[in-house]
C-alpha cells in the first residue's frame, strides 16, 4: 500500500478524435510526478480505483461530468494538490485544494 502527494504545477487536457471511449484526458504534473486523469462517459458506471502505475505516475478516474469542475479548480484555485492514498485498501485519493479561509474570494 502507498501514499504520495504533490502540488500541481502545470496541467494539460485534451479530447481524442475517433475514440469510442476514453475521449478526454487530463494530465497534472509537478515535482517530477504525473497524474493522468481519465474520464468515464457512462455516469452510471462504477469508477476504477486510483492506481500508482509507476513510482511517479498515477491514474485517477472521474465521470466525464466532473471535467468542468476540475478545470475550474485548476484555473481558479492555488495551490492544488494530488493526493494518492490506497493504505488499508481504502480508495482515499483525491485532487484538492488546501484549507482556505471562509470568504477568501469575496470583495469587501
Amino acid at each position: 500500500m502507498a501514499t504520495a502527494a504533490f502540488e500541481v504545477e502545470t496541467y494539460e487536457y485534451y479530447d481524442w478524435s475517433s475514440r469510442q471511449a476514453g475521449k478526454t484526458n487530463l494530465n497534472l504534473r509537478g515535482a517530477g510526478q504525473t497524474c493522468g486523469v481519465w474520464f468515464i462517459e457512462d455516469e452510471s458506471a462504477p469508477l476504477p480505483p486510483a492506481t500508482q502505475d509507476y513510482p511517479t505516475i498515477f491514474s485517477f478516474y472521474y465521470h466525464h461530468s466532473q471535467l468542468d469542475h476540475l478545470i475550474d479548480m485548476l484555473r481558479n484555485e492555488k495551490p492544488v494538490y494530488v493526493y494518492f492514498n490506497d493504505d488499508g485498501g481504502y480508495p482515499n485519493s483525491r485532487i484538492s485544494t488546501t484549507e482556505e479561509p471562509v470568504g477568501e474570494g469575496m470583495e469587501p
